[in-house]
């Protein structure tokens, strides 16, 4: 068979190249609907949205309203970018993410890290529904991540089959002018220190939770890259390198977050036993319906700590 001539592979290469991320036009649409500036960001997880109800936001804009913004596939996380004043501060919540497994570049779900850091936000809390593997991780319970196993093994700051060379394609990168107008790549291919959770942010948590009352574990997060659940071979696996409870998220997103310099600190809802540590069968409809259990404590911490943050 013949192949298309030179040009129009070319052409064919352009259009399956993953779409840009004008941060500068993503601001500019949340600008045009709210002038408010931020001090703490929160990204809150599967079922985990119904933390945010019954706040009286300033702004509510639908992801589907930014540019670039990808939208979320998976019930229980809305895709809703929500500011305003939470626990009396100035705050932006990420109402749901979106995920690698809905087909979604590292790249692509960590935009709206960056998008949070750009609207003022000067740290970041992350949130997470997760499976139990050790025994001290039972469901209900809540776990500050002091570190991750991440088996997703991808670099948010990489844009994929990057041919175009163009300045919206370095600007996406992160790459920067230098002094002599020259471009340097801020990480040309994903490379970066390795991700970590603040400590003094972890500190501040700790005592956010003895101040409301709510007990909390602190551990490792495993990260697994899903659709599909863990296996219990895969677990046992896990268990061995040091994870605590399991999570198909977070990781990118603390990656990206200390490309930009953004503080973080992650807080894990326990909502059910990892596989092979029940007899029980895994669905979507029982973790997002066992966040009920945590909502409350969970939504008392995390109100002490915005207090502590702001």
């Amino acid at each position: 068979m013949a192949l298309p001539p030179p040009r129009a592979r070319r052409a064919a290469a352009t259009e399956a190249l993953p779409a840009l991320f004008d941060l500068d036009e993503a601001l500019r649409v949340v600008r045009r609907r709210t002038l408010f500036v931020p001090k703490i960001a929160l990204v809150l997880g599967s079922g985990l949205g119904v933390l945010a109800e019954g706040v009286a936001w300033e702004a509510s804009l639908s992801t589907e309203e930014i540019p670039g913004l990808p939208r979320s596939t998976v019930p229980g996380h809305s895709g809703r970018l929500l500011l305003g004043r939470w626990a009396g501060r100035a705050v932006a919540v990420a109402q749901g993410r979106s995920h690698l497994y809905e087909g979604y570049s590292a790249e692509e779900v960590t935009r709206v890290v960056r998008l949070l850091a750009a609207l003022g936000a000067k740290s970041l809390v992350l949130t997470n529904a997760a499976g139990g593997i050790t025994p001290r991780m039972s469901p209900g319970t809540l776990m500050l991540v002091e570190d991750q196993v991440n088996l997703q093994w991808r670099a948010p700051g990489r844009i994929a089959r990057d041919a175009r060379g163009d300045r919206a394609a370095r600007d996406a990168r992160g790459d920067r002018a230098d002094g002599d107008g020259q471009r340097a790549a801020a990480n040309p291919r994903g490379l970066s220190t390795r991700p970590a959770y603040s400590p003094e942010l972890l500190a501040k948590a700790a005592r956010a939770a003895t101040v409301a009352g709510v007990r909390v574990e602190r551990g490792v997060l495993g990260v697994a890259i899903g659709p599909c659940y863990e296996t219990p071979s895969e677990i046992a696996m896990l268990e061995r390198m040091g994870a605590d409870v399991v999570c198909m998220s977070t990781a990118a997103e603390t990656a990206a977050a200390n490309e930009i310099g953004l503080p973080v600190v992650c807080v894990s809802c326990v909502t059910n036993w990892a596989c092979g540590k029940s007899a029980a069968r895994l669905s979507h409809d029982e973790v997002t319906s066992a966040v009920a259990t945590a909502a409350a404590p969970l939504k008392s911490v995390l109100e002490r700590l915005i207090l502590a943050l702001a």
